[in-house]
């Protein structure tokens, strides 16, 4: 579900559960399936391969912001409506986009940032697990490159999910801030002190673990025992004011804020006891989508926050402080380290070129979430695949095959 900030109109809306909604819509499951923007005609594509399912909802249509612009080059024929960013590709070929071109209207020519190599690269990637979404992000600007569901057509900027481990990026930022390297002490024992939390493969013991061996290897008690420490610079604050969470963020459609449930204010509220523990690793009340997660992992690749925007033109209205040069440089480090001998071997250690990772393996009401981020150069990109299992088993292969077709491998 979405919760919106401000004066800004959803798009669409799916759930953090395990059955999403587009509004008052029914489902839409087919691959590359794009419920249509409230009030239009169902509209099919040619995104992916296979059959498009479409629905429609009563509710009022979003309409772009008095910053949107209303012009761009001259498209095909100076055709109007939204294209990507050739300026001739209609958004309507992408069904993962169907809805942002109806919101944003057919009475102007406007250009968006979507690559349409990257946006089908996405659509093919993510058509081999259901319920999975996409996006990629040119990390230094901050541009929607790509933005790709199978399943409801909102699941890539809307679902509303506990990251898992992926979260770790922002816990060791804060961490590494805060005064420790990746060489301090961070004990990795099977279960955690105080609170009834284990690691999410019962193999995963080392009593003389460094940060950067719990992250490359993703204990969750490397983290939790860490609480005292992580809690000088607790992940709330550290996400709003270093990775731009926590804030509304306008695409080109208004402010919105992603990634949430209905009703709720931030992406990481603040917690206590159990619940900040929880956090640490990326559970607890946590919730984001992918475009949520690509921008924090793009946030490492550039050094510093810039907020996503799908128009070109839009004014941001999220801002975050850079990340320190030593601690970047850190978290790189280590990120590189997750995909050459850690838990993201398997699906990306062999894609060129060089990828940096995180994985990530949520708990859900209803199975375990499979998640991965990473950035390539200045493409960054997230993936969640609901119920995939291990993020290294779903999401990460699907990052890889994107990024494969993408380079044309």
């Amino acid at each position: 579900m979405a919760a919106t900030a401000g004066t800004a109109v959803a798009v669409s809306a799916s759930g953090s559960g395990g059955t999403h909604k587009a509004d008052a819509a029914s489902d839409a499951t087919s691959t590359g399936a794009s419920p249509t923007a409230p009030g239009a005609p169902a509209t099919s594509g040619t995104e992916s391969a296979g059959a498009v399912a479409a629905t429609t909802d009563a509710s009022a249509s979003p309409t772009p912001t008095a910053a949107t612009p209303t012009s761009g080059a001259a498209g095909a024929a100076g055709a109007l409506g939204a294209f990507a960013d050739d300026g001739t590709s209609p958004l309507t070929e992408f069904p993962s986009l169907v809805k942002f071109s109806q919101a944003l209207g057919g009475a102007t020519h406007i250009v968006t940032t979507i690559d349409p190599r990257y946006q089908r690269a996405a659509a093919s990637a993510v058509s081999a697990k259901p319920l999975s979404g996409m996006v990629v992000l040119q990390a230094d600007t901050g541009k929607i490159l790509a933005m790709a569901s199978n399943g409801p057509a909102d699941l890539a900027y809307h679902a509303a999910r506990a990251p898992g481990s992926t979260f770790k990026v922002v816990t060791a930022e804060a961490l590494l801030r805060g005064g420790m390297t990746p060489d301090s002490p961070a004990p990795c024992p099977s279960k955690d002190k105080t609170y009834p939390i284990t690691n999410d493969e019962t193999s995963t013991v080392n009593l003389q673990a460094t940060l950067r061996w719990g992250f490359v290897n993703s204990c969750n008690t490397s983290f939790t025992g860490l609480f005292d420490k992580a809690a000088k610079t607790p992940v709330s604050q550290e996400s709003t004011n270093y990775f731009g969470l926590n804030q509304p963020w306008d695409l080109g459609l208004g402010a919105t804020l992603y990634g949430v449930d209905s009703g709720a204010t931030a992406n990481v509220p603040p917690a206590t006891g159990q619940d900040f523990a929880a956090e640490l690793f990326g559970q607890g009340q946590i919730t984001m989508s992918p475009l949520n997660m690509a921008s924090v992992v793009a946030t490492v690749d550039a050094g510093q926050f810039h907020q996503p925007y799908l128009v070109s033109g839009t004014t941001p209205t999220a801002h975050a402080q850079p990340l320190s040069r030593t601690v970047d440089t850190d978290l790189k480090s280590m990120m590189r380290e997750v995909v050459t001998e850690g838990t993201a071997y398997k699906s990306l250690s062999a894609v060129s070129p060089p990828v940096s990772a995180k994985t990530g393996t949520a708990q859900a009401s209803d199975g375990e979430d499979s998640w991965m981020i990473a950035f390539q150069g200045d493409v960054a990109v997230a993936c969640l695949v609901e119920d995939g299992g291990f993020g290294d088993a779903a999401a990460g292969p699907e990052i890889a095959a994107m990024l494969n077709a993408a380079n044309g491998h």
